[in-house]
């Protein structure tokens, strides 16, 4: 799957849009985060690294969409590899 984004935006590949979203968030924002932040999501635009960070992934998403309408986000969830989990299964969280 291509994601077509806003104006002027490059189209990536879901597997771009999450090697992106994730380098950039190892290097900028995971040192910043503490462990109260552990389970609030993170969305980040992998454009330009501006991210919005809440309890609630929607939340987070309207915000960074608020500053950024042609962002290409990518949600995480702080100290977990994944956003969502299903079929059961849970991990230890680790920042």
């Amino acid at each position: 799957m291509v994601a077509n984004l806003g104006k002027g935006q490059p189209n990536l590949t879901d597997v771009e849009i999450s090697a992106l979203g994730k380098l950039i968030y190892r290097q900028n924002i995971r040192p910043l985060m503490t462990e109260k932040d552990i389970g609030k999501y993170v969305i980040v635009d992998v454009y330009n690294g501006a991210y919005e960070i809440d309890e609630n992934s929607v939340e987070a998403d309207m915000r960074l969409r608020k500053r950024q309408p042609d962002a290409c986000g990518l949600i995480m969830k702080v100290g977990y590899s994944v956003a969502y989990f299903s079929g059961g299964y849970t991990e230890e969280p680790e920042l």
